[in-house]
């Protein structure tokens, strides 16, 4: 299956490891992969079938707060609409102020909250990835890869988004600093995820607010 928001529609409210995952993290030890599945997935927010802007990471990152949103009614129901695809990015809550530092050159987060999306090829928190074996031998992470590959980056390449991978350029198939067709983007960033300052990324800044006015 390489439909994102099909495969992601198997999931229940309130799940916090998606049906495909259950296997394969039955047969890892959960010292050597590190993730966190005491939260709610969280492969992609915002309006990622729609948003103009996508930013390409890694895994979703973690502290408790995490924890505490997926025990409560609100957080259950937000990452059901939000796998799903068309729910904006969040007002409040966890991640909300991550993203906000990280699309800061773009303008005002309320300006940017409904036309851009974040991607993960990993859906399961974590404060740092353990094992990059064990992220990329889960169905969940080959289905990002899959829907980028074959749809995401097409529609960027064509013009119709911009996509701007942020982290892990090399797992997503990407060239870290190399030009792409149209406006797939791979630049040079933190490892942290912030722009670099030099001169690509600041044409890059400005492509991505020019789309945003549109």
């Amino acid at each position: 299956m390489s439909d994102i928001f099909e495969f992601w529609s198997q999931i229940r409210r309130g799940e916090r490891v998606h049906p495909a995952d259950k296997e394969v993290f039955a047969r890892i030890n959960p010292q050597k992969h590190g993730f966190q599945l005491n939260c709610l997935p969280g492969c992609f927010a915002g309006r990622l079938r729609s948003a103009k802007i996508v930013l390409l990471y890694l895994s979703p990152g973690f502290d408790e707060t995490v924890v505490a949103d997926a025990e409560s009614e609100e957080g259950k129901d937000y990452r059901l609409r939000s796998w799903a695809g068309d729910e904006p990015l969040r007002t409040t809550g966890p991640g909300r102020d991550w993203v906000a530092s990280r699309t800061q050159s773009f303008g005002a987060y309320e300006n940017i909250q409904s036309e851009l999306a974040i991607l993960n090829i990993g859906a399961y928190h974590s404060k740092d990835v353990k094992s990059y074996a064990s992220l990329l031998a889960l169905p969940s992470s080959r289905v990002s890869l899959a829907w980028a590959q074959n749809t995401l980056f097409p529609e960027a390449e064509s013009g119709k988004r911009i996509v701007i991978c942020m982290r892990s350029a090399a797992y997503w198939g990407l060239e870290t600093g190399r030009p792409y067709s149209g406006h797939l983007f791979a630049p040079r960033v933190t490892r942290h995820g912030h722009f670099l300052k030099n001169d690509e990324n600041l044409k890059l800044i400005d492509v991505v607010r020019a789309r945003l006015k549109e």
